[in-house]
């Protein structure tokens, strides 16, 4: 009798012990499921927010790049037309100077 008292003592105690276990484990289980569901859509969301972003910032390096280019398209146009207009200038520099001269000497001796 003593022997099925010990018993009852530790079935009384022991069943309701491991229901409880069994029912923390299943509630922590569904939060945790519900924890790593929302960090699935929270992290869904950061990429997607990061994603726009680089997109954005990818299309103004784009833009910056052209205009930089352009500058400096712009700019080689300029420096050649500079350097035409020299090389023009020193071509007819002795032509003009001539001519300028005779005008002079012709202006002088009427």
């Amino acid at each position: 009798m003593e022997n099925f008292q010990f018993w009852l003592t530790l079935t009384t105690a022991t069943i309701p012990a491991a229901i409880t276990g069994l029912l923390s484990f299943c509630a922590s289980w569904l939060k945790n499921q519900s924890d790593i569901k929302s960090l699935r859509e929270q992290f869904k969301h950061d990429m997607e927010t990061l994603e726009k972003s680089h997109k954005n910032e990818l299309e103004k390096m784009k833009e910056a790049h052209k205009l930089e280019l352009e500058n400096i398209q712009k700019q080689s146009e300029l420096d050649m037309t500079k350097e035409m207009f020299g090389m023009v200038m020193n071509a007819a520099a002795p032509a003009l100077q001539e001519a300028i001269s005779d005008e002079v000497k012709k202006q002088r001796n009427p």
